[in-house]
């Protein structure tokens, strides 16, 4: 059972008022220490100094390692070994039911169940509380004293109890409060993190003379490991480019900002497209992490011929709305990159794009979205969308509106999974 005020309780006017007095001060010298370690030692040197002990230890439940020794001090608040030697058996068995123990007397080992560490260091007093936090156990709090220093008594043990109930609450809040800052500083470098990838998105599409484009990128958490951009290059052409990290969040968002960097540079440099995904290819493959990978889409279009190449790297097939209600897919011409530089990339053939055609840009966000049954969206649905929405439209922003309409009404409330990213090239009639 916790400790409350009134275990503390003798009947004893001078000692109650001490006790009381006590744990008032170890309150007020506890509170407000946000730090857990300074907190910890701050604790252990007042349980020690309180209760006169010799040495005492702060034990707490360790994930995956059961109860260790945190820290360990003297009465002069100097740092001991946390190996050095103590009663497991008290320990254990306090943690183990939740109950004080206090140790008398142990040079006669004929009246106590003692374990041979007590006597090999000849204590004749030792108390050992649990340290709790609501009905969350949390470690033990144990001191000590050898016969010339001091035995402890019953009402020790219950200022000694009441001291841990103290302590308890004080490590709980002190760990809620480290719990809070963590998530507050995580969530400041999401919010970073996410300013900074916004800013690498094309903050506005360029106008083109018979094309229009319109683009959406929607994280499933405050990052996106989706990227979709549009990159000027020579002679009045532009690269499109559509890409998926594998995983969402903060590592798959900065990995696909890496790759944004890289094909920027590489595209400056090198006209091939081939080459392009084939350098990107052996950079990413050297740096990505295991079980990482990066699909991605590449075209390059020449607005003035009405012509699209490109390069797929394991990305999955653009769907190209013809104007005459057909829908064809765009397939890959490579696997994904960051895995393997023995595989390599082939060029598409020329896609030349009559007035009419919509072209759209995605990833797999969009058709594997699932409304509250499980149901997923599917290609089936994209693509009956796509062609109901590409059919007599004006904007690129029509189509994308449309179509993402169309994905919303399915989801209804459910939450994406993954990120949804879309870039829509409408041919204009």
């Amino acid at each position: 059972m916790s400790a409350g005020p009134w275990d503390i309780l003798t009947g004893d006017a001078e000692r109650d008022r001490r006790n009381v007095s006590i744990l008032m001060e170890s309150v007020e010298a506890l509170y407000g220490t946000e730090d857990p370690g300074a907190l910890l030692e701050r604790a252990l040197d007042r349980a020690i100094t309180v209760m006169g002990a010799e040495r005492g230890f702060l034990l707490l439940e360790q994930p995956g390692a059961g109860l260790e020794v945190v820290v360990a001090r003297d009465r002069a608040g100097r740092p001991l070994p946390l190996g050095e030697r103590i009663s497991r058996t008290v320990v254990e068995q306090v943690w183990r039911t939740g109950e004080p123990s206090l140790t008398m007397d142990t040079a006669h080992p004929a009246t106590h169940s003692l374990s041979e560490s007590i006597l090999a260091l000849r204590l004749l007093s030792l108390m050992a509380v649990p340290l709790r936090a609501r009905a969350r156990r949390l470690g033990v709090l144990y001191v000590d004293s050898t016969a010339r220093a001091r035995e402890f008594t019953k009402g020790d043990l219950a200022v000694f109890k009441a001291l841990g109930g103290i302590i308890g609450l004080s490590v709980e809040g002190a760990r809620l409060m480290e719990e809070r800052a963590e998530k507050e500083r995580l969530l400041r470098e999401r919010q970073v993190a996410r300013q900074v990838q916004q800013g690498l998105l094309p903050k506005a599409l360029p106008v083109l003379e018979g094309f229009d484009l319109a683009a959406l990128g929607r994280p499933c958490d405050e990052t996106s490991g989706d990227y979709y951009d549009v990159i000027p290059l020579a002679e009045g052409r532009l690269a499109l480019a559509v890409g998926d990290v594998s995983g969402h969040g903060l590592g798959p968002a900065l990995l696909m900002a890496s790759t944004r960097a890289l094909l920027h540079v590489l595209l400056r440099v090198q006209p091939d497209l081939v080459r392009v995904m084939t350098e990107l290819n052996e950079q990413l493959a050297r740096d990505m992490p295991d079980n990482a990978f990066v699909s991605l889409f590449v075209a390059r279009l020449d607005p003035a011929a009405a012509v699209l190449e490109y390069v797929s790297a394991g990305h999955n097939p653009p769907l190209l709305a013809r104007a005459d209600g057909r829908i064809e897919e765009l397939p890959r011409t490579g696997a994904v990159l960051g895995v393997t530089t023995a595989l390599g990339f082939e060029a598409s053939a020329a896609w030349r794009l009559a007035p009419g055609d919509a072209l759209m840009l995605y990833t797999d966000g969009l058709y594997e979205a699932q409304d509250a049954a499980g149901r997923m969206y599917g290609e089936e649905r994209l693509k009956a969308s796509l062609k109901r929405h590409a059919d007599g439209a004006r904007s690129a922003g029509e189509v994308l509106d449309g179509v993402v309409g169309d994905l919303l009404a399915h989801t209804q409330e459910v939450p994406l999974a993954d990120d949804l990213t879309c870039l829509v090239l409408l041919a204009r009639p």
